[in-house]
């Protein structure tokens, strides 16, 4: 499941939301700000934000323009509040609205977050990470390179090289080995 942020100034708005996305299994996390929502996502490398028409910082499409590639932006209001706001990456659910018109506006910002928007790139594989600090390791206590340096050393070795970084980690374990 995706990550969805949730930003709401009303606290009976906020609790009902999380209520519905845990029961749903979705991944949360509360912000309290349009500054702090900015934050939280670009740390993350993208999400969905659900959020209303006012934090107490910024407006929803302020936040949508700001989030523009990262996130995706799901502004719960009357209705008369969102024909204020639009936006490419922003979407909006008029209050009141039943579940499942709430969990089908999710499902279209998760499709749309997981077609248009950057992504994490994706974790070593355990093998390849165990490798390339077992090479660090070995820089750091043969050469007494600190991590960064030896970090930096792979890292051009690699580039100079044209290999990837586990093969350049698996060369210079090989020359350690005599």
């Amino acid at each position: 499941m995706s990550r969805v942020i949730v930003a709401f100034t009303g606290e009976r708005l906020r609790r009902k939301s999380l209520g519905l996305l845990n029961a749903e299994g979705w991944e949360t996390a509360v912000c309290a700000s349009g500054a702090e929502v900015i934050r939280t996502a670009r740390r993350q490398d993208g999400a969905m934000v659900l959020c209303g028409f006012h934090l107490p910082d910024m407006t929803a499409d302020t936040l949508a323009a700001e989030l523009r590639g990262t996130a995706a932006v799901l502004v719960m209001a009357r209705a008369s509040c969102l024909d204020l706001c639009g936006g490419e990456n922003l979407y909006k659910l008029p209050l009141p609205a039943s579940r499942a018109e709430f969990l089908a506006s999710l499902d279209l910002l998760s499709n749309f977050e997981r077609a248009h928007l950057r992504h994490p790139p994706s974790q070593r594989r355990e093998e390849d990470a165990a490798l390339i600090r077992r090479a660090k390791e070995l820089l750091m206590d043969v050469n007494r390179m600190t991590e960064e340096e030896a970090h930096r050393f792979l890292q051009r070795r690699s580039m100079d090289s044209g290999l990837r970084m586990t093969e350049a980690a698996r060369h210079i374990i090989d020359s350690y080995r005599v």
